[in-house]
């Protein structure tokens, strides 16, 4: 896999900064018939979503440029079954915890 220098990271992170920035400033001045167009409110109501994925992707299986499978991902995925079973925050929180804690002190 090929190495991504720091300077490329950086300039991408402002590129994306730039472009949020400017589709926010933009987004006032168009006329609110552009905006209220169904495929446009699907997409803007998924970008959230999807940038809050990403982040946890990036934080749950990456460390120093490379790709990991440890105990971050056992906690992710045991957070997320206890989502899945409508557990309340403190729960999930606490046995995302304990499961990363788990694998973490047993693998």
């Amino acid at each position: 896999m090929e190495e991504v220098s720091d300077q490329a990271i950086w300039l991408t992170i402002a590129v994306a900064v730039i472009v949020m920035l400017a589709m926010r400033i933009f987004g006032y001045l168009l006329p609110a018939h552009l905006v209220s167009k169904e495929r446009v409110l699907r997409i803007t109501a998924l970008i959230p979503i999807v940038l809050l994925a990403a982040l946890i992707a990036v934080q749950t299986m990456t460390t120093e440029r490379q790709i990991v499978i440890d105990h971050r991902l056992a906690g992710l995925l045991a957070g997320a079954i206890a989502l899945y079973l409508k557990r309340s925050f403190l729960t999930v929180m606490v046995v995302a915890g304990a499961t990363g804690a788990l694998f973490y002190n047993f693998l």
